[in-house]
């Protein structure tokens, strides 16, 4: 469809659009089915990979096509060397503190207030099990903690280990809470985690939720243009083997995440100029922002060796089970195959947590989870610690000219000393929450632990352990463009200095959200939507 219309000179668009979108992943495909619902617009959707709408995507999150290269060496983590991963498919939790969006709002982000904000959380929102004026209910993402059962995603058998971590995290403190959204909410609480999914139990991207087949149908003058990569002002379609051009008369926005934005713009010359410059790139803007304060939520796991029967492994040992549960699944979308492998989440604040992790009234930025292992005879549960407001920060660098290479990615972690006091503080209240849960009778035992409780075991643990979690975000900021951390978009998303230009993903976030970045990313996109719809509205 939209590659024959670049070469059919009896087409009435030939490659011209009103507005051009970089990256079908979770903001692109929200931006694109949004823009279009006027049927008087045009708008060129430009994807990487292909859809891929497999069986096993939709039962595996984990599962999905990617590019995969190489992280530079950590320094502050022994030199060691994590995988990055982009996603290359069409489609791409919960939305994280409000007061951290109430802090941009102070640091002079206009529009970014939480009571701003609420509004676009909503309006995508389909809450299945959350009530309240707080969650929306017709909107395209069917979203809740739990759409088939009351209790916990496992059934009666594994359960258990969930209860256990939501007994110990109350014995120390730290209560549960049924809806961890809701602004007046505590910051300090033990929730379900929330999933997107559909109501067969099938995993929901923003393609399936706002591209389907049949608005792809209805919008004929959307096209969806695939396995393609973008330079600066062409892109290249490797199956087709064609370098092919399009313009937009209104603007081009760029959705291609925290990792390929800044890389896009940098292979367009948008960027340090010294560093453009260097890769025989002209410098069309020197924006030394690009590229510059990315984040991502640094993990450090906590094993436990559990009952099998506690633990995912149990559909591993036990063919009988692992068919009785597909079966389950494949007719009624129910059972283990529909279940999140993170379920439960303990939220503290650092600041009053002491030392030794013992919880005061408030505490830590910590993630809780379960995290499986890769043994058969033996079941496993993982608390994975993560900070999740860190002051470390990386870079984004080009390696070569060449649109096909992957960019030079520094994730920077804890390079700020102040990430390892958080960090350990997170590992010393979850080794607490094991030995409650212990103490009230669960049977577990050490398997992956830090060796001693000294601070510098403590550190040995985190620099040996330390993994991403793929919430790439802030490396291009919104904030002044001559900002202490310098800045690459305004408050209404336009690139600083460049007309006609702006982006909608994780990049723009001023500092990483302490959440999973899937719903901040889709209020983005929602948001940005509505300020083009009034822009381009206002100039007709």
């Amino acid at each position: 469809g939209a590659k024959n219309r670049f070469w059919d000179t009896s087409s009435p668009r030939k490659g011209l659009y009103d507005y051009i979108i970089v990256g079908g992943g979770t903001a692109g495909c929200v931006l694109a089915s949004r823009l279009t619902e006027d049927p008087n617009v045009s708008a060129l959707l430009l994807e990487r990979g292909g859809i891929h709408d497999t069986f096993v995507m939709r039962i595996f999150p984990g599962e999905h096509p990617s590019v995969r290269w190489n992280s530079s060496p950590l320094t502050a983590a022994n030199g060691r060397v994590l995988e990055i991963l982009t996603g290359t498919v069409l489609g791409g939790a919960s939305r994280g503190s409000t007061a951290q969006y109430d802090q941009w709002r102070r640091q002079g982000r206009v529009g970014w207030s939480y009571d701003d904000l609420e509004p676009y959380f909503i309006k995508s929102e389909n809450a299945v099990s959350t009530s309240g004026a707080h969650h929306g209910h017709a909107g395209q993402f069917d979203h809740g903690n739990n759409q088939h059962f009351d209790g916990f995603y496992f059934d009666s058998v594994l359960v258990i280990v969930l209860t256990s971590t939501v007994k110990a995290a109350n014995d120390l403190g730290i209560s549960y809470t049924e809806d961890v959204n809701t602004p007046e909410g505590p910051c300090v609480s033990c929730a379900k985690l929330h999933v997107t999914m559909t109501p067969d139990g099938k995993r929901l991207s923003t393609f399936d939720a706002f591209l389907p087949p049949s608005i792809i149908m209805q919008r004929q003058r959307l096209d969806i243009c695939m396995d393609t990569i973008c330079s600066s002002n062409s892109f290249d379609s490797p199956a087709m083997e064609q370098t092919l051009y399009a313009r937009a008369k209104k603007e081009v926005i760029v959705c291609c995440g925290a990792i390929e934005t800044p890389h896009l713009l940098l292979l367009s010359g948008i960027g340090p100029k010294d560093h453009i410059s260097k890769h025989g790139i002209k410098v069309i803007k020197d924006l030394p922002g690009v590229g510059h304060h990315l984040q991502d939520h640094a993990g450090v796991t906590v094993t436990y060796k559990v009952p099998l029967s506690d633990s995912f492994h149990s559909l591993e040992s036990s063919l009988t089970r692992a068919l009785t549960e597909f079966l389950n699944y494949l007719i009624r979308g129910r059972g283990l195959f529909t279940y999140p492998t993170m379920q439960v989440a303990v939220f503290a604040k650092s600041d009053d947590l002491a030392s030794q992790g013992e919880p005061g009234f408030d505490h830590t930025n910590r993630e809780a989870a379960t995290y499986v292992t890769s043994q058969k005879s033996q079941g496993f549960f993982s608390f994975i610690c993560v900070p999740l407001q860190p002051k470390s920060s990386g870079t984004i660098e080009l390696h070569s000219h060449n649109p096909h290479a992957s960019p030079k990615v520094d994730l920077g972690f804890f390079t700020d000393a102040a990430d390892f006091e958080v960090a350990r503080k997170a590992l010393r209240l979850t080794l607490k929450l094991g030995d409650k849960m212990r103490a009230n009778g669960y049977q577990m035992e050490d398997y992956l632990v830090p060796a001693g409780d000294s601070d510098e075991q403590m550190d040995t643990f985190i620099r040996e352990g330390v993994r991403t979690t793929f919430h790439y975000a802030s490396s291009c900021r919104m904030a002044p463009e001559h900002d202490p951390v310098p800045g690459v978009v305004d408050d209404e998303l336009r690139v600083h200095g460049v007309s006609h230009l702006r982006i909608a993903d994780a990049s723009i976030f001023p500092d990483v959200p302490a959440t999973h970045l899937q719903a901040p990313v889709v209020m983005v996109a929602e948001k940005c939507a509505d300020m083009l719809k009034k822009t381009w509205s206002a100039t007709s």
